[in-house]
């Protein structure tokens, strides 16, 4: 399933490319930038394996997300996907967990940025405004037992990898 939406994943990264620059001429945006605090892991899988064990674990692609990037790598880089997961299904939850992810140096990694936030259903104006979002709590959730984890993210840093 996640492969079939991948081509929609390309569109949505070059819709908000093409909008972000009118868009901010009032005050609005496509684009935003990934905080350094919202890292939450490294897993040692290629980001199409975690895509696939994500919606497993009952994430969905989040298609209507704003393309994130991270300017404090070298080159700036911009998210492969984001995907997003409703506590209580999609028009119940208040809040949203959203992952974004970015692919490792070589590819063969997946670096994993998370934070909550309010439902882009439920509390849009909240949503764009970015009011509430939690990064703390996003990485809480992500930390499991070893037994439980998605990929092998023993080697992971406790910050954003550096290159």
């Amino acid at each position: 399933m996640t492969h079939e939406l991948r081509f929609l994943e390309r569109f949505r990264q070059g819709v908000a490319s093409l909008l972000h620059a009118p868009l901010s001429l009032v005050g609005l945006y496509a684009e935003r930038e990934t905080p350094r605090e919202q890292y939450a892991f490294t897993l040692h899988e290629p980001y199409p394996i975690v895509e696939a064990q994500l919606h497993r674990l009952g994430f969905v692609r989040n298609l209507v997300s704003s393309l994130k990037y991270r300017d404090y790598e070298t080159p700036p880089e911009t998210t492969v996907a984001s995907w997003v997961r409703y506590p209580e299904g999609a028009l119940a939850s208040d809040h949203q967990l959203h992952l974004a992810l970015y692919a490792g140096a070589d590819r063969s990694t997946t670096d994993v940025y998370a934070h909550w936030e309010p439902s882009w259903i439920r509390h849009p104006i909240r949503h764009y405004r970015a009011t509430d979002v939690d990064a703390e709590r996003g990485i809480e959730y992500a930390v499991l037992p070893a037994e439980k984890r998605v990929g092998r993210d023993a080697a992971a840093a406790p910050g954003p990898p550096i290159r």
